[in-house]
């Protein structure tokens, strides 16, 4: 089973970069914007709704790939199983705590409107964090593994949820051009 985990967490890695570079690619004017851009390239709820989106999809991919590298990390260090387990979901709380922080960071810095896609993953991302804090103080402190069953499905499908929902603007707004060219 955790083959295939490892499986999906790779093919999930990979479609979170291909969102982030379809991105950088359908919106190729605002390209600059996207990783220098000010307050002033901000005029309309469009351009904030994308500069969120790209915010959040750029967030993701690099908290996901550091996190997963981060847990591989420690699961091969030399440690007892209850203290691998304690240092593992905590580091997962605290990469996931720092996601949520640096993303409302970014949105500010930016000055851009948190959009619908970057609220929503925050929210999957707090739920993410609140089971790696279950998992912390079951297995990590209590020894009881209530929850282990529970735990890999439900990460893998608060990744896929992350996925399609950073996934859905610019598929929205790929069919919206389609649409307006009159190609569909």
């Amino acid at each position: 089973m955790n083959e295939f985990f490892i499986v999906t967490g790779w093919i999930i890695t990979a479609l979170e970069l291909f969102v982030v570079l379809f991105l950088l690619y359908c919106f190729k004017q605002h390209r600059f914007d996207l990783f220098f851009g000010g307050k002033k390239t901000l005029k309309k709820q469009g351009d904030h709704e994308l500069h969120s989106c790209f915010l959040a999809s750029l967030a993701v991919l690099v908290f996901y790939t550091s996190s997963s590298s981060l847990g591989t990390y420690i699961l091969s260090l030399p440690f007892e199983p209850t203290q691998m387990r304690q240092v593992y979901y905590f580091a997962l709380v605290c990469t996931g705590a720092a996601f949520i922080t640096v993303l409302f960071l970014l949105h500010v810095i930016r000055g851009c409107n948190f959009s619908a896609t970057a609220r929503l993953v925050s929210y999957i991302s707090f739920m993410l964090m609140f089971m790696n804090f279950s998992q912390l103080v079951l297995r990590g402190y209590l020894d009881n593994d209530m929850l282990y069953d529970v735990y890999g499905p439900f990460v893998v499908m608060g990744n896929v949820c992350i996925f399609v929902t950073l996934a859905k603007y610019p598929f929205y707004r790929l069919m919206e051009s389609k649409l307006a060219k009159g190609e569909i």
